[in-house]
């Protein structure tokens, strides 16, 4: 209550100021003027303070959990916030994002704040992805990442001849994570049809049609389990595909069945997250801990969530985290999370 009638003391203080000039006197001479502005000034004031509250407190959770930080800080940018408390904002967050290995985040997040890193801290994002799409190099790559930037539904001609040209697994799969990222998943369906099928696994096809709703979409997904040919090469994530679109049935039962069975044919950690979720939306938390064991992470908010859940002291050790769990199951995809922590994230 303090901060709201700070807010309205300044928002009025602000406007009789300025009512003071001749010319903005005048433009107030109706009703519905006055009060744009001090709807205006008032949210602008509120974010302002909203940022700073989340700022210290992400700050505070710094000290004793880096991970935990990260959701806090990100929300406090959200908030729009200017200045010397937007570029504090912008260094922790940075930081906190090489810490813990969030290689698109950082790249995201200079991409758009390119002043506030210095030119030194920026040189690990494209040996992290040098590294990780190798023999690909990072000129390719960067030149991959603008384009896929600056593309969008109207003009993705660019980008399409340069996969088509590159003829690269690599870089289509980096491009449709940058798209995915930037949940331009019409652009990604259209970009992904005009390189070679076989160039690519089907999961970004897929989960660009999930995302777009529409029937079309959903035959594609059917039609993957009766094609033999993608089915034997890509077995796993065709069976994380089918999960994927029984989840957003709301058929949690076939969904985690399947998300279980992609994880005898590929990666397993992706298979324990995804059944894992399937299981926390239908309300069988038990079974989450007596089905898996989780080992502590130090770089995924999510699967060291999970770990918390399954502890003896459970609720002794989310109790601290009670801001950032609140913030990550409001993000898509963590939606899981509100019935996992019932009572947490209300």
């Amino acid at each position: 209550m303090d901060s709201i009638r700070l807010i309205t003391n300044l928002t009025l203080k602000t406007i009789c100021t300025h009512l003071g000039s001749g010319s903005i006197r005048r433009s107030f001479h109706k009703p519905r003027y006055f009060f744009l502005v001090a709807v205006i000034i008032f949210f602008s004031l509120a974010n302002s303070i909203l940022a700073d509250g989340l700022y210290e407190e992400a700050y505070e959770m710094e000290k004793s959990n880096t991970l935990y930080a990260i959701p806090l800080y990100e929300k406090a940018l959200s908030k729009k916030p200017s200045g010397k408390l937007q570029k504090a904002i912008v260094t922790r967050l940075f930081f906190l994002y090489k810490k813990h290995g969030k290689i698109l985040d950082g790249l995201f997040l200079n991409s758009k704040y390119s002043g506030y890193i210095a030119s030194s801290d920026k040189s690990w994002i494209w040996s992290a992805l040098s590294e990780f799409y190798k023999p690909i190099s990072w000129k390719d790559l960067n030149t991959t990442y603008i384009l896929a930037m600056k593309s969008n539904i109207d003009s993705p001609m660019e980008l399409e001849d340069w996969l088509v040209t590159q003829n690269q697994s690599k870089l289509v799969e980096f491009t449709s994570v940058l798209l995915m990222k930037r949940k331009q998943f019409q652009l990604l369906k259209q970009v992904l049809i005009k390189v070679p099928a076989n160039s690519i696994s089907p999961i970004y096809l897929g989960i660009a049609n999930l995302k777009l709703k529409d029937d079309s979409s959903k035959e594609y997904i059917k039609n993957l389990i009766s094609d033999d040919a993608i089915l034997n090469n890509h077995t796993a994530d065709v069976l994380y595909l089918m999960g994927m679109y029984y989840r957003s049935l709301e058929e949690y039962n076939l969904s985690s069945r399947y998300f279980r069975m992609s994880g005898s044919y590929g990666p397993k950690e992706r298979a324990v997250l995804e059944t894992s979720k399937s299981l926390a939306l239908k309300g069988s938390f038990k079974e989450i801990c007596n089905t898996f064991t989780f080992s502590k992470s130090l770089n995924d908010e999510i699967w060291n969530l999970l770990y918390l859940h399954c502890l003896p002291n459970r609720d002794e050790m989310i109790s601290p985290l009670r801001s950032s769990i609140k913030i990550l199951s409001e993000k898509e995809g963590n939606e899981f999370l509100k019935k996992l922590f019932l009572g947490i994230t209300e």
